[in-house]
């Protein structure tokens, strides 16, 4: 699917069933800037759901398959076909039905699982709720390191998906053994091994990740910043607090100090049935200037803040990738100001990315950009008309 330059994939045809408040829509896409405008709950964040189930197998914001779908039916469809720069044809179809399991087709095959279709295409969606990146809990930064990592390499996605197994199955037995008051060591001590092991592997791919993403962001931050402040990541293990990321660690080093680790949390972990220790609880410390940004950063700053990982994320993907990725700016006219905005769209310009653009009114469009270079679409209650 991918040349050896990189690629400019574009979505010709979006499908979407049963979808929130959408019962059959339609959309023909034919220029690279597209603007979805009409009033608030009217549904134009529901399309940008639909290319996001599409690429990542789910909704970008943290809502359950089943609150999707469309009141008093039992399912939703949502299917892209997408076209890349060497006229190669990509399809992707994502159903879900109430009591079944998520069927996912694609160019790829039938029957897929989320990890055959993340990454193949690529997006970066930018959002007022996705501030929480930058103001919110580790949790928050997890997930960005998470989701990006999974669409650059599908290994890290699988190794991230076994790690997860492996905690569930420990958690379960040490709650287990909380309520009974007894247990077997030797099953204890495997279920250790096998999450120490696993767990070496995610932190190594996360070390990797900090290291060749940081470039992005710095770069990206003094852009849209016009070198008002410095910035830079962290990453911080939580296993390994005062660990130096810009290091090279290898597995069985990590895998000493992990062990240890388990060791000193034996007895707590038994008393409270919960795996303590992990990549479960990493944190990624975002700074300004010598401050931390959760604590520090003004409103405005963490706007910058939050526009500048995005811009790292596209740069980043589309070096891993090779793939321009397609991007998704949600309402944000409502939260960043005229400057902010034209940065953007200078970006997306230049690069000839396809973007898809929520907004309440066209008119906010007039002082930034030629609207001419842009298709409308206007959404009212779940209908999609495109307009002049």
């Amino acid at each position: 699917m991918y040349s050896d330059d990189n690629g400019i994939m574009k979505i010709h045809q979006i499908s979407i069933s049963n979808l929130r408040n959408h019962t059959f829509s339609e959309l023909s896409i034919e220029k690279d800037l597209n603007v979805l405008y009409g009033l608030n709950g009217s549904g134009k964040t529901t399309i940008l759901e639909a290319l996001s189930i599409c690429s990542f197998s789910k909704s970008f914001q943290p809502v359950s398959d089943s609150s999707l779908i469309r009141y008093g039916e039992s399912f939703f469809n949502v299917e892209t076909i997408a076209l890349n720069d060497l006229e190669v044809n990509y399809k992707s179809k994502v159903r879900f039905e109430t009591g079944s399991r998520k069927e996912i087709n694609s160019t790829f095959g039938s029957n897929l699982l989320a990890k055959d279709i993340i990454g193949a295409m690529p997006l970066v969606v930018l959002s007022p709720d996705l501030k929480i990146i930058t103001s919110g809990s580790p949790q928050d930064r997890r997930e960005f390191i998470d989701r990006l990592l999974s669409q650059s390499s599908r290994v890290y996605f699988e190794k991230l998906m076994d790690y997860r197994k492996i905690l569930k199955q420990r958690n379960n037995f040490l709650n287990q053994i909380k309520n009974e008051r007894k247990f077997d060591k030797n099953l204890l001590d495997s279920f250790t091994e096998m999450l120490i092991d696993s767990g070496c592997e995610i932190i190594l791919y996360r070390i990797k990740f900090i290291n060749e993403f940081l470039p992005f962001f710095t770069e990206s931050y003094s852009i849209v910043s016009s070198l008002r402040e410095k910035v830079n990541l962290e990453y911080q293990p939580n296993s390994i607090l005062g660990i130096n990321t810009l290091t090279d660690y290898n597995k069985d080093e990590l895998k000493e100090i992990l062990s240890n680790k388990a060791k000193a949390l034996l007895f707590e972990e038994t008393r409270r049935g919960l795996t303590l220790f992990g990549p479960q609880k990493d944190e990624l410390l975002i700074r300004i200037d010598s401050g931390i940004a959760r604590e520090a950063a003004s409103q405005g700053q963490h706007k910058t803040l939050l526009i500048s990982l995005k811009f790292a994320e596209y740069y980043f993907l589309k070096e891993k990738r090779n793939e321009t990725p397609i991007v998704l700016l949600d309402d944000i006219f409502s939260e960043l100001d005229a400057e902010r905005i034209e940065k953007v769209f200078e970006l997306l310009k230049s690069d000839s990315a396809q973007t898809f653009i929520t907004m309440t009114d066209v008119k906010l469009l007039n002082e930034i950009v030629s609207k001419s270079e842009f298709s409308f679409f206007l959404v009212n209650n779940g209908t999609v008309l495109r307009t002049n």
